[in-house]
């Protein structure tokens, strides 16, 4: 697959709080656009945390507008925050917490959760209303599941250096047992942190996570299909069915790891993944204070075929294109015009650019 280093900076969006993550075109579209876009905000409540990039004309490079969205929660209300994936299956949108948590810890349950929003009401929040949302907080069930899931897999993680450890393990343990709470049981001592940056839906409903972190020794990304996700709004403590566990093969080396950043699937069935560093540079993460070069890798566009035999282990992948020092390419999605479109985030704005190729 060859490299094409095209693309064209067009447009600026305001979305304050601007950290916008993900990027998934919206199906059936919203009357007011000829192209519309779901991305999601990772500073606040998920109530307040979903908006709209629509595009009206022949032009990408213009005719572009941002909305800010507002749901009302069926339940939890202000008990979410750090929305970080989202894509679409059947009648809703889905959307999924980090899971992670502060970048020196500790881990925190109001980031691991699931909500859905249906996609008949978005126009209508568009136009200014304020449909339902549900949310699911799994209280981190998730986290407990993946990390048993990796170590029955058999894939080789990249060790924890010891603030890591400390920071985003330990402490997240004492906190749970200091305050009595129902999942402190649910994080162990060698876990895993887990950071979930992107998902997508496969052609059966499985929906694929995309790991920021962990990766593998060789600094490779992973992905885990999680296969029940519905059962976890009919009862939020419901244990996960997982399935594969899938490795991109030389994405990263150990030298300069990467982590998944967003993922899109194409009509084609081929996956799209962003990968870049395992956490940001000069914002005290533990990750990045233990190991430089979790933070150093820039980001890239990668392509994938999911294999049909869906038993896990690596899966051939191809670059298509490179961001050369651009470490905060957040989100994809293939336009229904024809290029990619990313989104990137920017210190005062929400930055869009387009990959003018096929």
């Amino acid at each position: 697959m060859p490299l094409v280093d095209e693309t064209v900076d067009t447009v600026d969006l305001d979305l304050h709080p601007n950290e916008a993550s993900d990027l998934a075109v919206v199906p059936g579209g919203i009357a007011r656009f000829d192209q519309a876009f779901v991305t999601v905000l990772d500073e606040g409540v998920i109530e307040e945390s979903v908006a709209v990039l629509g595009h009206r004309g022949g032009d990408v490079g213009s005719g572009w507008d941002a909305v800010r969205l507002s749901f009302a929660p069926v339940s939890d209300a202000g008990r979410t925050e750090d929305a970080e994936a989202c894509d679409f299956w059947g009648e809703h949108l889905y959307i999924l917490g980090s899971h992670f948590g502060s970048k020196d810890g500790p881990l925190e349950a109001k980031r691991a959760w699931i909500a859905r929003v249906r996609v008949s009401d978005l126009g209508a929040a568009v136009d200014g209303g304020v449909p339902p949302i549900e949310i699911a907080r799994n209280r981190f069930g998730l986290h407990r599941a993946i990390n048993d899931r990796l170590r029955s897999s058999g894939v080789a993680l990249r060790e924890l250096g010891p603030r890591a450890r400390e920071r985003l393990v330990l402490r997240t343990i004492e906190r749970g047992v200091a305050k009595g709470k129902s999942w402190a049981s649910r994080v162990l001592p060698d876990d895993q942190p887990l950071n979930i940056e992107g998902c997508c839906f496969l052609e059966d409903g499985t929906l694929l996570l995309g790991l920021r972190c962990p990766v593998t020794t060789e600094g490779d990304p992973l992905l885990v299909e999680l296969l029940n996700f519905e059962a976890y709004f009919a009862s939020p403590d419901s244990v996960p069915e997982l399935g594969a566990v899938w490795v991109l093969t030389h994405a990263g080396t150990r030298e300069d790891p990467v982590g998944i950043r967003a993922l899109h699937r194409t009509a084609d069935g081929h996956v799209h993944a962003i990968v870049g560093s395992l956490d940001a540079l000069g914002k005290d993460s533990a990750l990045v204070f233990d190991h430089a070069a979790a933070g150093q890798a820039h980001c890239e566009h990668w392509e994938l075929e999911v294999p049909g035999h869906r038993g896990g282990g690596v899966v051939e992948v191809g670059i298509k294109h490179a961001f050369p020092g651009e470490r905060s390419v957040e989100g994809l999605a293939k336009m229904p015009s024809g290029p990619f479109l990313y989104v990137v985030d920017r210190d005062q704005n929400v930055h869009l650019r387009f990959l003018m190729a096929d």
